[in-house]
This record gives structure tokens, sequence and C-alpha cells, in this order.
């Protein structure tokens, strides 16, 4: 085993300090025309141009699955039925407070006392 150190300083490119900023600048001239067009996809604007057509795309594809899927949904249920909607239930509205609410009339107090049951 040989504990020498090699001499690694033949491959330093800073030994000719005009040599090594003439390839510098040949690098970086090299890389101004691809550096500048990735800065510019990297905007906001940049991405939004580089992503339009497939953003068309699936807007276009959720378009024709909603009229599709519209167009086998049965028509809309009565007004009477709408009173009692899952909604309102899922919420916990009871179905009267729920009639009122839809009906647009206001009842009166003893409707309310009547209808709303208070538990303990």
């Amino acid at each position: 085993m040989n504990d020498d150190r090699l001499d690694l300083s033949p491959l330093d490119p800073t030994r000719d300090p005009v040599r090594y900023e003439r390839a510098v600048g040949r690098i970086m001239d090299a890389a101004a025309l691809p550096l500048a067009r990735r800065r510019a996809r990297l905007t906001a604007v940049g991405q939004v141009s580089r992503w339009w057509r497939p953003m068309l795309a699936m807007a276009a594809a959720v378009a024709i699955a909603a009229v599709s899927i519209l167009a086998q949904v049965q028509p809309a249920a009565a007004e009477s039925e709408l009173s009692t909607s899952p909604l309102a239930e899922a919420m916990g509205i009871p179905s009267t407070v729920a009639t009122w609410m839809t009906s647009g009339t206001a009842p009166s107090p003893i409707d309310v006392f009547e209808d709303i049951e208070v538990e303990p």
C-alpha cells in the first residue's frame, strides 16, 4: 500500500486563468438560450400556456360526461318532495321546518312550538 498522496494539481482548471475564463465564457454562451427558455417556463404564465391544451381536453371530457349523466337523470322532484329533502334530513332539520323554509311563508308561533320538539 502506498501512503503518498497523488498530485492532482495538473487537473486544476484554474492553473491557466485566461484559458479557464474562455472556457467558462463559451459554456455560458452555449447555455444562455436554454436557460432563458427554462426561466420563461417557470413563470405562472409560462406554466399555464404549457398546460392549456391538456386542460382544455380535460374540461371537454368532463363536460361530455356531465351532459351524458344529466341526460340519464330523472326529472326534478315535485315541490312537495323537496320539503323533505335528504339534505335537510342529513343536517337534522325537521321536515316541517324544511317545509317552512321552502314555502317562503312564516309559521305562527303556535306551529313552531308544536312542531319543534325540544328534548331535555
